[in-house]
């Protein structure tokens, strides 16, 4: 039997709005609890547009139909239209919870953090997350017990940040093969190490299949924009494939499991996986 925890990363408007009310309806249907790691503050999509000029993401934005999984109002939030900001859904945030998920904390503006993370000072990163935290705790009236970074990057200020927020348990902001224990923040790590549709579409099903039936314990990463988008029905068939195997669990029961005394201490490095336009923490 297989462990898999579905990791949702939630990162535009249109994901949370139309996305993530269209997984939900899949869990249920698969009687699956998963974990949502939700942003809460504006979508600044649009300012992306600027990657456009690098080869790498425009060839990411092409293969995982970026218009399609984004949509138009997307790709111009936070340049010719004001960006909305995800609270405004409070409703469907509810939600998650109301149907028995985890919701845990993303981002404040993802964009913000996913070009600027690495110039960022300390006081920028703290507002940051207290613009986020705040937000978070107005809609939940507790505090999240991990943090999922946008793009899997981060920084060794936002790290030595992290450290002091007590109420974080865990991290989940890497691609690394197996769980570990942060150095800086001493937290243990989490990490993606599943394979993820946006980064091969077209061969996912057949390697992601392959990939869960030989790991004992995995983070499968998807996109409420992607798999609750234009790819929703590779999504399904690969539940379908390994429903009779797998044992879901959501990332809290996951990292109850985990004994920290078995676990390497090391820190972040820095990697550009196959299909990634950047690099990302492994």
């Amino acid at each position: 039997m297989n462990n898999i925890c579905i990791k949702v990363d939630v990162d535009t408007f249109n994901g949370l709005k139309y996305g993530v009310t269209k997984l939900i309806k899949i869990f249920n249907e698969f009687n699956i609890k998963a974990t949502f790691y939700v942003t809460l503050g504006p979508d600044n999509s649009g300012k992306a547009i600027i990657n456009l000029l690098k080869p790498a993401f425009l060839k990411k934005m092409l293969k995982t139909k970026a218009v399609s999984s984004y949509g138009i109002k997307t790709a111009l939030y936070g340049t010719l239209l004001k960006p909305p900001m995800l609270a405004w859904l409070k409703d469907i945030l509810i939600q998650i919870k109301l149907n028995g998920h985890e919701v845990e904390f993303h981002a404040y503006d993802h964009r913000f953090w996913q070009d600027n993370i690495e110039k960022l000072t300390y006081d920028e990163i703290k507002v940051w997350f207290e613009k986020g935290i705040s937000t978070y705790f107005s809609i939940y009236k507790d505090y999240p017990k991990s943090f999922g970074a946008p793009g899997w990057v981060c920084s060794k200020k936002a790290l030595k940040y992290i450290k002091n927020l007590k109420f974080i348990k865990f991290l989940s902001i890497s691609r690394a093969q197996k769980p570990f224990v942060e150095q800086i923040t001493q937290l243990i790590e989490i990490p993606s190490n599943l394979p993820c549709l946006e980064e091969n579409p077209k061969d996912f099903l057949s390697i992601a299949k392959k990939t869960i039936e030989t790991t004992e314990y995995g983070i499968l990463p998807v996109h409420a924009e992607i798999e609750g988008g234009p790819f929703i029905d590779t999504f399904v068939k690969l539940l379908n494939a390994i429903k009779q195997n797998t044992n879901f669990l959501t990332m809290n029961e996951y990292f109850l499991k985990l004994n920290r005394n078995n676990l390497e201490t090391r820190q972040f490095k820095s990697k550009i996986l196959p299909g990634r336009a950047f690099s990302c923490l492994v």
